[in-house]
């Protein structure tokens, strides 16, 4: 009875602790493999859904035996509160008012907000010194350079791709890059790892000012050279430019502003000279980069094919029996190809390769987002100002957080998060103006930094419903409120 006593007890002590540990390995590691397939949608329930739900019961119920119910007199706790009233209220409205949506697709989103942010308040209680953040940084520092891995080892040696990039992909096909695809690691969508690689960078900026070891710093650089260069396998536009502005505040906030013409010059010319994403730039804004063109030799028996909604004709890869090429389509950072036309044109090299020209993909991209997606967002908005129509009443893809957010919960929708963040914004300015130690300081910029990049990335891609990157986004934010708390109880 005595070992049981202290096993409960270590539970309700360490359990937060251990659980946000995991977490922060396991999220960003394990591929999207479909578990349970939900009607009227591709999207499906993940292994992930039900160990988040099982750890937020099991971290309720250990409260409810501490009478721990302190947090419910937060501000923030109640102005989340108001976001979710409101929510279900669009929700409902949704379903038995104006009839626009599938009740139980509705439902799910409602649901799939509330699991992301939970996690701030299982966050915010998994530890009580500030030592113990040595252990999640490891553990994220782990479980990113498993990421990078992942993402090369598709790149250069043909290591399986799981993707929710359409519905036949979603079903869990283990699939292979073509020569011209861009990667996605574990996270089932390039759009998806550039925007968890911003955060990630950001973080890595302010640590690296922070620690001292020389071993430490090493390991941290190396950290933040491949998360750079992961962005630039991405070639995502936005991220890349997210990662620009978040990282020049990191560097302006921790006053080390003498390094920040060295990092916009060393992150400028990789760009430039990355390929891709300097070519997309380059369309974007009509530029003309062909003075670093080069010949790229491809082997014969590389050929990829032109990128359609279906998938490519099955060809094996070793150990893995059926597989599928992934001929991603290249354009696109949206959440699905739902809306996008098969391409009508493609090119070909001298040894038989076909692809998209960069210039029409970018123009295709900001086609979909400007013809199709926004105005669909806008429209939706116009239909019920005050409540919206609805979560999952505009597909899955918007490529602008902004424009969903007012089109399925409306003005009053809206409103309610943007109380919700300017409340963490607001603790988070006092925190920095306020006399605080070097090291907290430094932690907070970094958590504003990666916060900032991911507000900037959801004007083009749907980040908030990205569950890799709003699960991380919501752990960051509860572990940079504690440390506020912290510091200021002293």
């Amino acid at each position: 009875m005595k070992h049981m006593a202290k096993l409960l007890k270590l539970i309700k002590e360490k359990f937060a602790f251990w659980a946000i540990a995991f977490l922060l390995f396991f999220l960003p590691l394990y591929p999207k493999f479909p578990l349970f397939s939900v009607s009227d949608t591709y999207v499906s329930i993940r292994l992930e859904d039900l160990l988040i739900a099982l750890i937020i019961f099991i971290f309720a119920l250990i409260l409810i035996l501490k009478k721990d119910f302190s947090f419910l007199k937060w501000p923030l706790t109640k102005l989340l509160g108001l976001y979710f009233l409101i929510g279900l209220l669009a929700v409902l409205n949704a379903i038995f008012i104006t009839k626009n949506v599938i009740p139980h697709l509705a439902l799910l989103h409602f649901l799939r907000r509330f699991e992301y942010i939970s996690l701030l308040f299982v966050s915010y209680f998994s530890f009580k010194e500030k030592k113990q953040l040595k252990t999640f940084g490891w553990v994220l520092a782990a479980s990113s350079f498993g990421v990078i891995l992942y993402a090369l080892g598709q790149k250069f040696f043909g290591w399986p791709v799981v993707s929710t990039m359409n519905k036949e992909f979603s079903k869990g096909m283990i699939l292979r890059l073509t020569w011209w695809a861009r990667v996605n690691s574990t996270f089932a969508g390039h759009y998806d790892l550039a925007a968890y690689m911003v955060m990630i960078l950001c973080l890595t900026i302010a640590i690296l000012i922070l620690v001292k070891n020389w071993k430490a710093k090493l390991v941290v650089f190396l950290l933040g050279i491949f998360s750079f260069y992961i962005i630039m396998l991405t070639a995502s536009r936005v991220s890349f430019g997210a990662y620009l502005i978040s990282g020049f505040l990191v560097f302006w906030l921790a006053r080390k502003r003498w390094w920040i013409i060295p990092f916009l010059l060393f992150s400028i010319l990789g760009m430039v000279f990355s390929g891709d994403l300097g070519q997309r730039y380059a369309a974007t804004f009509k530029i003309d980069l062909s003075f670093l063109s080069g010949a790229v030799q491809i082997r014969p028996r590389q050929i990829a094919l032109a990128p359609t909604l279906t998938p490519p004709t099955p060809t094996p890869v070793p150990g893995l029996g059926p597989t599928r090429s992934l001929g991603m389509p290249l354009p696109t950072e949206a959440t699905t190809p739902t809306p996008t036309p098969t391409p009508t044109q493609s090119m070909a090299t001298g040894s038989g390769e076909y692809f998209e020209p960069t210039q029409l993909a970018v123009g295709r991209s900001t086609d979909i987002r400007l013809k199709v997606e926004w105005p669909r967002a806008i429209r939706a908005f116009l239909k019920n100002p005050l409540l919206g129509t609805g979560y999952s009443s505009i597909t899955l893809a918007t490529d602008n957080d902004y424009l969903r957010m007012i089109g399925e919960s409306g003005i009053l929708g809206t409103l309610a998060f943007s109380l919700v963040i300017l409340e963490i914004a607001g603790r988070i300015y006092v925190f920095l103006k306020s006399k605080a130690g070097r090291e907290e300081k430094l932690l907070i910029i970094g958590i504003t930094g990666a916060g900032i990049g991911y507000f900037l990335n959801a004007t083009f891609i749907d980040v908030f419903e990205s569950s890799k990157i709003a699960f991380f986004f919501w752990i960051m934010i509860g572990i940079g409120l504690r440390v506020i708390d912290l510091n200021n109880e002293k």
